[in-house]
Protein backbone atom coordinates (compact mmCIF):
# COMPACT_ATOMS: atom_id res chain seq x y z
CA UNK A 1 0.00 0.00 0.00
CA UNK A 2 3.07 2.33 0.77
CA UNK A 3 4.58 1.53 -2.62
CA UNK A 4 1.05 2.86 -4.34
CA UNK A 5 0.55 5.68 -2.77
CA UNK A 6 4.78 6.41 -3.10
CA UNK A 7 3.61 5.90 -6.89
CA UNK A 8 0.52 8.49 -6.55
CA UNK A 9 2.53 10.89 -4.73
CA UNK A 10 5.10 10.78 -7.46
CA UNK A 11 2.37 10.70 -10.52
CA UNK A 12 1.41 13.74 -8.93
CA UNK A 13 4.44 15.90 -8.51
CA UNK A 14 4.87 15.04 -11.88
CA UNK A 15 2.01 16.76 -13.22
CA UNK A 16 2.15 19.37 -11.15
CA UNK A 17 5.74 20.31 -11.71
CA UNK A 18 4.70 20.25 -15.82
CA UNK A 19 1.85 22.69 -15.50
CA UNK A 20 4.41 24.72 -13.22
CA UNK A 21 6.81 24.62 -16.10
CA UNK A 22 4.10 24.95 -19.17
CA UNK A 23 3.15 28.33 -16.97
CA UNK A 24 6.37 29.65 -15.95
CA UNK A 25 7.89 28.15 -19.70
CA UNK A 26 4.75 29.25 -21.78
CA UNK A 27 1.77 30.96 -20.78
CA UNK A 28 3.74 33.53 -18.66
CA UNK A 29 6.22 34.90 -21.19
CA UNK A 30 3.72 34.53 -23.49
CA UNK A 31 1.62 36.88 -21.88
CA UNK A 32 4.21 38.78 -21.11
CA UNK A 33 5.37 39.19 -24.59
CA UNK A 34 1.80 40.36 -25.52
CA UNK A 35 1.76 43.16 -22.95
CA UNK A 36 4.84 44.53 -23.93
CA UNK A 37 3.62 44.05 -27.72
CA UNK A 38 0.79 45.88 -27.14
CA UNK A 39 2.59 48.89 -25.24
CA UNK A 40 5.44 49.28 -27.86
CA UNK A 41 2.36 49.37 -30.43
CA UNK A 42 0.17 51.80 -28.43
CA UNK A 43 3.51 54.53 -28.20
CA UNK A 44 4.44 53.49 -32.13
CA UNK A 45 0.76 55.38 -32.82
CA UNK A 46 -0.95 52.12 -33.81
CA UNK A 47 -4.58 51.64 -32.96
CA UNK A 48 -4.62 47.83 -31.38
CA UNK A 49 -8.37 47.96 -31.72
CA UNK A 50 -8.45 48.64 -35.16
CA UNK A 51 -5.76 46.32 -36.09
CA UNK A 52 -7.50 43.53 -33.98
CA UNK A 53 -10.84 44.21 -35.38
CA UNK A 54 -9.26 43.80 -39.14
CA UNK A 55 -7.37 40.64 -38.27
CA UNK A 56 -9.87 38.92 -36.41
CA UNK A 57 -11.50 37.37 -39.51
CA UNK A 58 -8.87 34.73 -39.49
CA UNK A 59 -10.11 33.63 -36.31
CA UNK A 60 -13.26 31.69 -36.46
CA UNK A 61 -14.62 32.67 -32.82
CA UNK A 62 -12.96 36.07 -32.60
CA UNK A 63 -14.74 36.70 -36.22
CA UNK A 64 -17.86 35.85 -34.73
CA UNK A 65 -17.89 38.04 -31.86
CA UNK A 66 -17.10 40.67 -33.53
CA UNK A 67 -19.44 40.29 -36.61
CA UNK A 68 -22.25 39.27 -34.05
CA UNK A 69 -21.85 42.84 -32.48
CA UNK A 70 -21.84 44.56 -35.72
CA UNK A 71 -24.75 42.70 -36.84
CA UNK A 72 -26.59 43.99 -33.62
CA UNK A 73 -25.07 47.89 -34.05
CA UNK A 74 -26.78 47.26 -37.72
CA UNK A 75 -30.22 46.34 -36.56
CA UNK A 76 -30.20 48.71 -33.92
CA UNK A 77 -30.10 51.30 -36.14
CA UNK A 78 -32.08 50.10 -38.74
CA UNK A 79 -34.69 49.92 -35.83
CA UNK A 80 -34.09 53.41 -35.01
CA UNK A 81 -34.31 54.64 -38.36
CA UNK A 82 -37.43 53.11 -39.52
CA UNK A 83 -39.15 54.85 -36.21
CA UNK A 84 -37.45 57.91 -37.07
CA UNK A 85 -39.12 57.19 -40.79
CA UNK A 86 -42.68 55.93 -39.56
CA UNK A 87 -42.50 59.11 -37.07
CA UNK A 88 -41.63 61.23 -40.05
CA UNK A 89 -44.13 59.79 -42.29
CA UNK A 90 -47.01 60.09 -39.70
CA UNK A 91 -46.75 64.03 -39.42
CA UNK A 92 -46.59 64.06 -43.33
CA UNK A 93 -50.30 62.42 -43.34
CA UNK A 94 -51.22 64.35 -40.53
CA UNK A 95 -49.92 68.05 -42.33
CA UNK A 96 -51.81 66.50 -45.68
CA UNK A 97 -55.44 65.40 -44.32
CA UNK A 98 -55.05 69.18 -42.56
CA UNK A 99 -54.47 70.71 -46.09
CA UNK A 100 -57.09 68.71 -47.61
CA UNK A 101 -59.80 69.25 -45.14
CA UNK A 102 -58.47 73.11 -45.46
CA UNK A 103 -59.01 72.70 -49.52
CA UNK A 104 -62.60 71.25 -49.40
CA UNK A 105 -63.75 74.58 -47.38
CA UNK A 106 -62.18 77.12 -50.01
CA UNK A 107 -64.00 74.69 -52.38
CA UNK A 108 -67.24 74.86 -50.66
CA UNK A 109 -66.23 78.89 -49.79
CA UNK A 110 -65.29 79.63 -53.89
CA UNK A 111 -68.35 77.19 -55.29
CA UNK A 112 -69.91 80.71 -56.69
CA UNK A 113 -66.14 81.64 -57.92
CA UNK A 114 -66.43 78.40 -60.10
CA UNK A 115 -69.69 78.27 -61.39
CA UNK A 116 -68.87 82.13 -62.67
CA UNK A 117 -65.18 81.18 -64.10
CA UNK A 118 -67.71 77.92 -66.04
CA UNK A 119 -69.50 80.22 -67.21
CA UNK A 120 -67.27 82.63 -68.83
CA UNK A 121 -65.59 79.42 -70.31
CA UNK A 122 -68.41 78.29 -72.16
CA UNK A 123 -68.81 82.62 -72.91
CA UNK A 124 -64.97 82.09 -74.68
CA UNK A 125 -65.70 78.45 -76.56
CA UNK A 126 -69.23 80.05 -77.93
CA UNK A 127 -67.13 83.00 -79.38
CA UNK A 128 -64.56 80.95 -80.25
CA UNK A 129 -66.64 78.58 -82.36
CA UNK A 130 -68.18 82.08 -83.76
CA UNK A 131 -64.47 83.38 -84.92
CA UNK A 132 -64.27 79.82 -86.68
CA UNK A 133 -67.22 79.98 -88.54
CA UNK A 134 -66.41 83.79 -89.75
CA UNK A 135 -62.21 81.98 -91.05
CA UNK A 136 -64.16 78.97 -92.26
CA UNK A 137 -66.33 81.21 -94.58
CA UNK A 138 -63.03 83.77 -95.12
CA UNK A 139 -61.60 81.00 -96.70
CA UNK A 140 -64.15 79.83 -98.83
CA UNK A 141 -63.81 83.79 -100.45
CA UNK A 142 -59.51 83.45 -100.67
CA UNK A 143 -60.47 79.74 -102.71
CA UNK A 144 -63.05 81.69 -105.16
CA UNK A 145 -60.15 84.07 -105.84
CA UNK A 146 -56.79 83.07 -107.64
CA UNK A 147 -53.95 82.04 -106.00
CA UNK A 148 -51.77 84.75 -107.25
CA UNK A 149 -53.89 87.44 -105.57
CA UNK A 150 -54.58 85.38 -102.70
CA UNK A 151 -50.72 85.06 -102.56
CA UNK A 152 -50.01 88.59 -102.42
CA UNK A 153 -52.77 89.31 -100.07
CA UNK A 154 -51.30 86.85 -97.45
CA UNK A 155 -47.66 87.87 -98.26
CA UNK A 156 -48.50 91.42 -96.89
CA UNK A 157 -50.27 89.90 -93.88
CA UNK A 158 -48.95 88.89 -90.44
CA UNK A 159 -47.67 85.55 -90.23
CA UNK A 160 -50.38 84.54 -87.57
CA UNK A 161 -53.03 86.23 -89.42
CA UNK A 162 -51.72 84.35 -92.69
CA UNK A 163 -51.74 80.88 -91.00
CA UNK A 164 -55.08 80.85 -89.67
CA UNK A 165 -56.63 81.29 -93.21
CA UNK A 166 -54.23 79.08 -95.07
CA UNK A 167 -55.33 76.29 -92.32
CA UNK A 168 -58.58 76.55 -93.22
CA UNK A 169 -57.68 76.44 -97.05
CA UNK A 170 -58.08 72.97 -98.67
CA UNK A 171 -54.72 71.35 -100.03
CA UNK A 172 -54.95 72.33 -103.39
CA UNK A 173 -55.90 75.69 -102.73
CA UNK A 174 -52.85 75.98 -99.81
CA UNK A 175 -50.35 74.36 -102.41
CA UNK A 176 -50.83 76.63 -105.22
CA UNK A 177 -51.03 79.86 -103.44
CA UNK A 178 -47.65 79.26 -101.29
CA UNK A 179 -46.33 78.06 -104.84
CA UNK A 180 -47.22 81.75 -105.89
CA UNK A 181 -45.55 83.63 -102.85
CA UNK A 182 -41.63 84.32 -102.56
CA UNK A 183 -39.88 81.19 -101.99
CA UNK A 184 -38.81 83.01 -98.26
CA UNK A 185 -42.16 83.84 -96.95
CA UNK A 186 -43.77 80.47 -98.12
CA UNK A 187 -40.63 78.39 -96.51
CA UNK A 188 -41.88 80.67 -93.40
CA UNK A 189 -45.41 79.99 -93.38
CA UNK A 190 -44.86 76.42 -94.23
CA UNK A 191 -42.96 75.81 -90.87
CA UNK A 192 -45.42 77.67 -89.19
CA UNK A 193 -48.49 75.41 -90.81
CA UNK A 194 -46.73 72.29 -90.03
CA UNK A 195 -46.23 73.35 -86.46
CA UNK A 196 -49.89 73.97 -86.23
CA UNK A 197 -50.95 70.92 -87.85
CA UNK A 198 -48.98 68.95 -85.45
CA UNK A 199 -50.41 71.08 -82.61
CA UNK A 200 -53.89 70.39 -84.48
CA UNK A 201 -53.39 66.43 -84.12
CA UNK A 202 -51.95 66.13 -80.17
CA UNK A 203 -55.29 68.42 -79.32
CA UNK A 204 -57.13 65.69 -81.44
CA UNK A 205 -55.50 63.08 -79.58
CA UNK A 206 -56.05 64.72 -76.35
Amino acid sequence: MSNKAEELSLNEEKKSSKIQWFLFVIVIPLFFAIAIALVVMTMSGINVFDLAKKYSGDIPIISSIVSNDEDKEEVSDSVFSLKATIEDQKAEIANLQAEIESKQKDLKASQEEIDKLVNEIKALEEKEKEATIKLEELAKVYETMSAKKSAAILSVMANKDSIEILVKLNNETRAAVLEKMEPKKAAELTVLLKAEENKAGINSEG
